[in-house]
């Protein structure tokens, strides 16, 4: 019986691999640096018929040398590392792990949330020193009875509303793609005056053309100067001229970011300099919890693929392919 062979280019959960060791049926390759050399990729792709990837670049010229390929899997939701206009005039899916970082996305975004509302870098500064002259110096608030906007409200921007709503905030979600809201939320259609509105706002949108970039000087200018601008989504989508500008200006209260338009962040990125910034290394989904559900989903939609059984759902192009 001839097998099915399977490419996995940068290492996954546990659990995840045992799905493919326990099928007598693969053949796989493992890549375990997640941004391998691109002529190792290249290698190690020759001839699969499934990619499951993490963060490797797959552009049109690579996957175009793979011609028995049926499928790749993201292991997240973001789609523009993978050349997905490539796979689509081939017929083929690009799978997404749908519900796999939702959870561990939505708390990280909590975390920067409380982190700026806390006013903890001051926080910790005094509790070090000893300091408690200078408490009243704290411009800490509570998170209940503010305004948070959601600007994309697919699965994180619709967790992130509930965990909002948990600690009593009002919250605004912007997204013309959507039809409904959950109870408690309110729908926006006007987005600069929600963003003059909000004390906190954290954007969950795809990066596509036109939301590269989606806040930019304008967007930014339409905030209140004690602001607080959150991107977890994706690099680009924040116009990171703009935001540093306007945090050398004192226009924002801060800026949270996991996503850069570069990433590894080169050293000249002007968000680095930029004061009152939080920054984590694309990192808001690697939990252990978060890390296992991508790779398991990211696996499956693969091994399901080979049998027939892909779920559209899972399936990013599924409406450009007609499914």
């Amino acid at each position: 019986m001839a097998k099915h062979r399977m490419t996995i280019l940068g290492a996954v959960h546990p659990d995840a691999m045992g799905l493919v060791e326990a099928r007598d049926d693969i053949e796989f390759t493992v890549v375990d640096a997640a941004l391998a050399p691109r002529d190792e990729i290249a290698a190690a792709i020759e001839g699969t018929h499934g990619i499951e990837v993490r963060t490797a670049k797959l552009d049109a010229e690579l996957l175009g040398a793979v011609p028995d390929l049926k499928i790749v899997s993201r292991h997240g939701v973001g789609t523009d590392s993978v050349a997905v206009d490539h796979m689509t005039a081939r017929g083929l899916p690009v799978a997404i792990a749908v519900g796999g970082n939702d959870r561990s996305v939505a708390e990280h975004t909590l975390t920067m949330m409380l982190w700026f509302a806390r006013d903890m870098p001051l926080q910790h500064e005094l509790g070090v020193a000893g300091d408690w002259t200078r408490r009243e110096k704290l411009k800490a608030y509570d998170l209940e009875g503010r305004t948070l906007l959601i600007i994309g409200h697919g699965r994180i921007g619709r967790r992130v509303g509930e965990l909002a709503l948990a600690f009593g905030m009002r919250v605004l979600a912007y997204d013309p793609y959507i039809s409904g809201v959950p109870d408690g939320i309110e729908r926006v259609s006007d987005l600069e005056a929600a963003l003059a509105d909000a004390d906190i706002v954290t954007v969950h949108v795809p990066k596509y053309a036109e939301t590269t970039p989606l806040i930019g000087k304008s967007t930014v200018d339409a905030m209140r100067p004690d602001t607080v601008l959150i991107n977890n989504a994706r690099g680009g989508i924040c116009d990171e001229d703009a935001v540093a500008a306007a945090l050398h200006a004192g226009h924002l209260r801060g800026y949270g970011c996991d996503v850069f338009s570069t990433e590894p962040t080169p050293p000249e990125n002007p968000i680095l300099s930029a004061p009152r910034t939080l920054l984590s290394p694309h990192s808001a989904a690697m939990t252990p919890q978060g890390m296992r559900r991508m790779g398991m989903i990211a696996v499956q939609n693969v091994l399901d693929c080979f049998d027939g059984r892909l779920d559209p759902e899972m399936v990013f192009n599924r409406k450009e392919l007609g499914w």
